[in-house]
């Protein structure tokens, strides 16, 4: 089965400001390709021609599916007759799925009936492989609580039977809800599920197809970097191997990962690209996605000209979509562009559809929808001179960001119990090995002794100079044992363990006197860029530089930590906010106008700072790295090289 998934996922989340960064459209949901297998096929024994028909249907699938409907219908008709009931259930199964992956959601519709018509086996890989396909269909309808009885029931069934590549598919179609429901802590968590799934198997086409869908999760989650790098490789595999069908889709999420960041031509670049693809395929049905993300970008550069012009091409070859979401996000560009051309009277009337079409979704899923809605809202009464009505707007579109904020802090929360609790596991493997090292002085230490022994028993000066050369050999062992354990090996700064050890030392004093206590954190700004563009080594040699550049700026009562790859920290202790933003900024401005040589070139580096300070309401240390962490995480949204304070 593909889990290749419909068009209609194409333009769910809208590039926007940090809060509405959820709206960016949802490109589609590439899933894995899962070639059949008689593993997998125990339950359903079909004859030899249909078996090798519906393997040369699947092949068909893995380079268009609009070839596998028309194989595959043609199949029905010539045999209609003559096959059993489980053999035009397999077929149905097919249909309805390659009817979804090409949008046709009504068509899809009227073959999952079809199917459940003959009272299939829901155990058996093409009842497993429906039930994913039925429950895409409702989740593109705005239907998310019954899609996942759907996909949990499929999960459950392929587990029953054994069935690891639709166990691996489902948890992909699970992974994808989530995400369409803007909880990309938990999709991630299924992903990567089902990436260990496709890792077991080898199935190298399925693996390109997870990387599309997590590098749009991790778009989401603002990890650009990783966002940008899953889809280059899913897209090289479906270059090399001549997929032009998928190198099509991977390249309008590729664009939509540009506009999340703001990068507007190299997104425009990318849907360009869209366009030629579905040229070469013979696909023009389908160009209308690079169409519609021109008129989005375009309209975000200003260019309304332009964005009115690939709107109206998007337009007029566009079917209209049974999803409500592609209608929705439809009708909020019309909106848009409409407004920017001031034809206020269109762009009411789309707020209006918008809002109905809202009423049938969960609140949940339609969150960055009422956001964009509240904020246009806000726009058209400005122009109208109703100001009051416009603060009116404003108001319930920032109550609306402040209840979205409190979930994602939740998230949050989430994602950082995970994080904590792999770096306590690295932390316990490193106290082992030093456990290992301290040990092995012991065993020194004891030889040492005997050594002693026999020296005593043969002279007293001998005794003497052994005991002196012993002390001494001792001091510098325990002077190295105890840099090992407490400094970062690459920096010679103080490491993660000791500068928290540190920390909850200074945060215990503060609190006992009343006393002030700040913290920052700091990370480089596209550190991934340096070691890819000059190598690893050089990106060693650069984080030398910034603590030698950083430990300049602290006092000798502060301790400044490496704490992972390319992040630091600095404990402050009796230093206000306002005093460590001092710090913060003396540190960063001497980063960015430092030059640094990698090898015969000038490098300039520039880093992002989080700082929180000790507050009523921070019972522990934990809570005040977790509020100067998400300061980090907000400074890197703002644009990088700056501070941000913790609220």
């Amino acid at each position: 089965m593909s889990n290749r998934t419909s068009f209609q996922n194409k333009n769910k989340r809208l590039s926007a400001p940090p809060f509405k960064r959820l709206n960016f459209t949802l490109a589609f949901l590439f899933a894995f390709l899962f070639v059949i297998s008689a593993q997998c096929v125990a339950l359903t024994v079909h004859p030899a021609w249909l078996q090798e028909s519906l393997e040369k249907a699947d092949k068909l699938n893995d380079k268009n599916p609009l070839l596998a409907l028309e194989f595959t219908q043609n199949l029905l008709n010539q045999h209609h007759n003559e096959l059993t009931p489980s053999a035009k259930a397999a077929l149905f199964s097919r249909l309805a799925e390659y009817q979804f992956d090409l949008a046709d959601l009504e068509k899809s519709l009227q073959h999952i009936e079809q199917f459940y018509a003959l009272s299939p086996d829901l155990t058996s890989h093409d009842g497993i492989s429906l039930l994913l396909t039925h429950g895409g269909v409702l989740d593109e309808l705005g239907k998310t609580k019954d899609a996942m009885a759907l996909f949990l029931q499929a999960e459950k069934n392929a587990k029953a039977t054994e069935n690891k590549k639709l166990l691996g598919e489902s948890y992909s179609f699970i992974a994808n809800s989530y995400s369409n429901s803007h909880n990309d802590s938990e999709a991630i968590k299924y992903y990567h599920q089902a990436y260990l799934h496709l890792k077991e198997l080898g199935d190298g086409l399925a693996l390109a197809y997870l990387k599309i869908q997590m590098s749009r999760s991790y778009s989401y989650m603002y990890d650009n970097d990783k966002a940008i790098s899953l889809a280059k490789e899913a897209i090289h595999y479906f270059n090399q191997h001549k997929y032009y069908f998928d190198e099509l889709f991977a390249h309008n999420t590729q664009a939509q990962n540009y506009m999340a960041m703001k990068e507007l031509d190299s997104a425009i670049n990318s849907y360009q690209r869209v366009i030629e693809l579905s040229k070469k395929e013979g696909q023009e049905s389908l160009i209308d996605v690079g169409y519609l993300g021109l008129a989005k970008a375009y309209h975000q550069k200003n260019q309304n000209v332009k964005a009115r012009h690939y709107f109206a091409l998007y337009q007029e070859v566009h079917i209209n979509s049974k999803s409500v979401v592609t209608q929705i996000d439809d009708l909020i560009l019309s909106a848009l562009i409409a407004f920017s051309g001031k034809n206020i009277a269109l762009a009411q009337d789309n707020i209006k559809q918008v809002e109905t079409l809202l009423s049938t979704l969960e609140k949940k899923k339609g969150i960055s929808w009422h956001s964009q809605i509240l904020d246009l809202k806000t726009d058209i009464a400005v122009f109208n001179q109703d100001y009051q009505s416009a603060y009116q707007y404003q108001k319930k579109s920032h109550e609306l960001f402040r209840s979205y904020q409190n979930t994602e802090r939740e998230k949050l929360r989430s994602k950082y119990k995970v994080m904590f609790d792999t770096d306590q596991a690295l932390l316990q493997n490193q106290v082992l090995e030093r456990d290992k090292l301290l040990d092995k002085a012991a065993l020194e230490n004891a030889a040492q002794q005997q050594k002693l022994q026999v020296l005593l028993i043969s002279a007293i000066s001998v005794f003497s100079i052994g005991l002196s050369f012993f002390i001494y050999r001792q001091r510098k062992t325990s002077k190295i044992l105890h840099k090992l354990a407490n400094t970062d090996a690459l920096t010679e700064l103080a490491n993660r363990r000791y500068t928290f050890i540190y920390a909850e030392s200074m945060l215990a004093q503060a609190k006992k006197y009343q006393q002030n206590f700040a913290i920052i954190i700091f990370d480089v700004d596209h550190f991934k860029k340096i070691n890819d563009t000059y190598g690893h080594p050089a990106g060693d040699i650069a984080l030398k530089d910034i603590a030698l550049i950083a430990n300049e700026y602290v006092r000798n009562n502060d301790i400044l930590g490496r704490i992972g790859g390319e992040e630091f920290l600095v404990i402050l202790p009796n230093t206000s906010s306002k005093q460590a933003y001092e710090i913060a900024e003396r540190i960063r401005k001497a980063i960015e106008i430092k030059d640094i040589m990698l090898g015969d070139k000038v490098v300039h580096i520039s880093a992002s700072f989080g700082i929180s300070h000790l507050a009523k309401n921070q019972p522990n240390f934990n809570q005040i790295f977790h509020e100067a962490d998400v300061a980090l995480y907000k400074a890197k949204n703002s644009g990088r090289n700056c501070i941000s304070l913790a609220s």
